[in-house]
């Protein structure tokens, strides 16, 4: 059985959310209008009120500017509705189903490049497949890019194949 794979919400999501309370709202104004015809309640139906104050010869400005947003929150949907959603997380080497958090990642390399000599400070970022570790070093260790190279290439071996940059930074005192 073949699991689907980690994803984020897709991005129509929040557009979906927002159709469904306006189809709400749509809904009570409908059955507060059905209750007024019916005489349920001694209200007026805010369907007709609302048609009366509409019913102008000339379109007044408010009402273009509505239809104008209107037509481009629609667009808006339609593009949001055909973008797949993003991965969430990477998949690891290997035959299994095993799918790695990209903040677990970082926090490996931030963790194998402090531990690498010469390393005062580590921090790492990932985006996509290009993880940037940043290192804060001390005096006389130029050499210690290297050696966070290969620290962090070997806490992540068997994880995920990245394009792995080091930043390095030699500290002032």
């Amino acid at each position: 059985m073949k699991l689907r794979d980690p994803r984020h919400l897709p991005a129509v999501a929040w557009p979906a959310v927002l159709a469904a309370l306006l189809l709400a709202a749509l809904a009570v104004l409908l059955g507060q209008h059905a209750a007024a015809e019916l005489g349920w309640i001694g209200a007026d139906s805010w369907l007709r009120s609302a048609r009366a104050a509409l019913d102008d010869a000339q379109p007044s400005g408010w009402v273009l500017a509505g239809g104008i947003a209107a037509v481009l929150l629609g667009l808006w949907f339609l593009i949001a509705a055909c973008f797949p959603a993003r991965r969430s997380h990477l998949r690891a080497d290997g035959p299994g189903d095993l799918w790695v958090s990209p903040r677990v990642i970082e926090a490996l390399a931030s963790d194998a490049a402090g531990r690498a000599p010469g390393v005062l400070h580590a921090s790492s970022e990932l985006r996509g497949r290009r993880l940037k570790v940043k290192a804060l070093l001390a005096r006389g260790h130029e050499a210690a890019v290297a050696d966070i190279l290969e620290a962090v290439g070997e806490r992540l071996r068997g994880l995920a194949e990245l394009e792995v940059a080091v930043q390095a930074k030699e500290a002032s005192r």
